[in-house]
């Protein structure tokens, strides 16, 4: 096996792994949204509902936008610029990387949305922070370390 194989061999696996930790992380970051956030704001957060109106009010739509953002987009900027600039445990690192995806959500997005910065909502900002935190925790866990 040349080095170039070994190479190719490695970006595969890792972006194997980049697809499988998003797709876990989107999924239970959809779940928090339904199951967590109601025990604390009394109500599911959906991301999808709040995609639909730039997406001509199509929930479904929203749905599909919001699992391929979670299961390729966000986990190949992730391998592309997060893992080799970020330090500590991959874990960690996910989350610092998702930690930066929110920032960027609740003070661009949100606002786009008519949502307002951080939903004006401190509660809401919160449990979209930790939904972000754990997706990013797991995506990094299941990418793993870079490879040196």
């Amino acid at each position: 096996m040349n080095g170039t194989t070994q190479i190719q061999g490695v970006v595969k696996e890792k972006l194997f792994r980049g697809i499988i930790g998003g797709l876990v992380g989107t999924i239970v970051f959809t779940l928090m949204g339904q199951y967590m956030a109601p025990k604390v704001l009394g109500q599911p957060m959906d991301v999808a509902a709040l995609m639909a109106p730039m997406l001509g009010g199509s929930h479904t739509l929203g749905v599909i936008v919001h699992f391929i953002m979670g299961t390729f987009l966000f986990p190949i900027a992730y391998l592309v610029v997060g893992i080799q600039n970020l330090k500590g445990p991959a874990s960690i690192r996910g989350a610092i990387f998702l930690t930066v995806i929110y920032l960027g959500a609740m003070t661009v997005m949100m606002p786009i949305l008519g949502q307002g910065l951080f939903f004006n909502s401190l509660p809401k900002a919160m449990v979209a922070l930790v939904a972000h935190i754990v997706f990013g925790l797991l995506m990094g866990a299941i990418i793993g370390k870079p490879n040196k």
